[in-house]
């Protein structure tokens, strides 16, 4: 009778405890994903700051200049120069309004409101990059960052990587801390190849119709503001 009196309680005693905790493994998975997320930022925001410390120098020349390719015949005699000799530059407040907005909506609509980078267009691109996009790294690329390609860099395959799209960020963010947004958007319309070995906008307009770009009516301003995009199909 006393052994039963034990047993029942010591039965009454173990189911007086308390149960031990579940295990929260939903907690735990969530906590693991965002400290995968915060070594990815920092190990992303550690090489992004090494390749800028490599980064090449930028100029106000590199910003205005443009390469002159000179042409020889078969007999290689030469024949005329394309590029900076024969380019019509124009300053910003020659350039058409219709003209800086058209640039700005096909190539950069948030121009105006960010610091050379855009990290919208970033996760965009990014999240383009994951789905298969042809876009590319391109698709982040903001306007000040297509002038800081076409002023120390190229479009060709082999800059396109890692390692230069931050360059280019890093010197993007340099150059608007130097130079006013409308400064920027002068350099680009000089800048930006137009197809037949035509640089620059103001040269374009010469080039394919024969007036300045003020005399432009507004088709052939949007025709021109949208030629980067494929200079050699348009």
């Amino acid at each position: 009778m006393a052994g039963n009196n034990e047993q029942n309680s010591r039965v009454a005693r173990k189911k007086s405890q308390p149960k031990p905790p579940k295990k929260h493994w939903f907690r735990r998975i969530i906590l693991s994903l965002a400290a995968l997320f915060v070594i990815g930022v920092l190990a992303g925001l550690g090489l992004f700051f090494y390749y800028a410390q490599t980064a090449p120098t930028i100029k106000q020349s590199n910003l205005v200049d443009t390469s002159a390719v000179k042409i020889y015949d078969k007999n290689d005699d030469y024949l005329t120069t394309l590029g900076s000799n024969n380019r019509e530059y124009v300053k910003s407040n020659n350039i058409p309004t219709a003209l800086k907005n058209a640039v700005v909506s096909i190539e950069d609509r948030r121009f105006y409101k960010h610091k050379g980078v855009d990290y919208y267009r970033i996760l965009g691109a990014a999240v383009g990059n994951l789905k298969g996009s042809s876009l590319g790294m391109q698709g982040g690329s903001t306007l000040t960052m297509q002038l800081v390609k076409l002023a120390v860099f190229s479009t060709s395959t082999s800059d396109r990587n890692l390692k230069v799209k931050a360059q280019e960020a890093w010197l993007a963010l340099n150059l608007e801390k130097h130079y006013s947004k409308s400064q920027i958007l002068e350099f680009y319309i000089n800048k930006v190849y137009m197809g037949n070995g035509i640089y620059g906008m103001g040269t374009a307009a010469k080039y394919y119709y024969g007036k300045s770009l003020k005399d432009l009516s507004l088709s052939q301003l949007a025709l021109l503001a949208g030629m980067p995009q494929s200079p050699t199909y348009y």
